[in-house]
């Protein structure tokens, strides 16, 4: 993989790219947390020979940041947009995590014409409630999302990877403390301004309408502390014949990297169809 950052309609945006360029480009775009090589780099390894695979950084992660002030999701669908034009990618694999899978849905809703397939999971898009945030903020004793998804200190970032991942591991204080610092302390108030603007527009897309003609894949993890099962499946339920539902047993929030072989046999099974 070939890390890349370039100015492109006036944003600077950073992206790996295995730059295979004969094959299908699959196209994996991030959830909240550190930059997306350490939330795709188990994925990367099983698709990196037959497919041209391409992993963005949003905008406020990494070192992609917009020319203006952009926090909405429609700003980070805009981005992947223009990314996809300058790179010449015209057909594509769209998947996305939580956050992440929200603006694949977007992407893939907005692109019927270009879209090959569609995988998200543990994303409920229109199955969030604003009843949601207290529950959430109770279960994980924080007073609001900002404290838990983009976390002021070391101490935070654990309690968000045991969130995440659903489990608990050691992981030395001094590498929390340098990667806390790298990948949270320079950017933290638009890290958050990211998160005010997705409580804001948690009606609209309540009541977006989608309509996916491409075979599309939803995943769970059965022990997802965020957002249980049920909302993949409504989300399944909801997008029609073209949807197939699966849940990953003892998965958390993510798990493509806490239960990466079922998740990677999944997703290539999907694939190669």
């Amino acid at each position: 993989m070939v890390l890349n950052k370039e100015i492109i309609q006036g944003d600077t945006i950073e992206y790996w790219d295995n730059k295979q360029y004969d094959k299908p480009a699959v196209l994996l775009i991030h959830g909240f947390g550190a930059t997306t090589k350490y939330q795709w780099f188990k994925q990367v390894k099983i698709l990196k020979k037959d497919y041209r695979v391409v992993i963005p950084n949003l905008f406020h992660f990494g070192n992609s940041k917009p020319g203006s002030k952009k926090f909405k999701i429609q700003d980070q669908v805009d981005m992947l947009q223009n990314l996809l034009a300058h790179l010449e990618i015209e057909k594509y694999v769209v998947c996305g995590v939580s956050y992440g899978g929200l603006i694949a849905i977007e992407l893939a809703n907005q692109n019927k014409e270009k879209l090959e397939k569609l995988i998200i999971f543990d994303t409920p898009v229109k199955f969030i409630y604003e009843t949601d945030i207290a529950v959430v903020c109770k279960t994980f004793n924080s007073e609001n999302l900002h404290d838990i998804f983009a976390p002021s200190d070391a101490k935070g970032l654990k309690k968000l990877m045991c969130i995440t991942t659903g489990k608990y591991s050691y992981i030395p204080a001094n590498s929390l403390r340098e990667m806390h610092k790298a990948h949270y302390l320079s950017n933290l108030d638009d890290k958050r301004a990211l998160i005010t603007s997705i409580l804001g527009e948690i009606k609209v897309y309540a009541n977006r309408e989608y309509e996916i003609n491409a075979p599309t894949l939803v995943i769970w993890g059965s022990n997802d502390e965020l957002f249980p099962p049920e909302r993949g499946k409504m989300l399944s339920d909801y997008l029609g014949g073209n949807a197939e539902f699966y849940v990953i047993k003892n998965g958390g929030h993510m798990p493509n990297v806490i239960k990466a072989k079922q998740f990677n046999k999944l997703f290539l099974e999907f694939l190669e169809r």
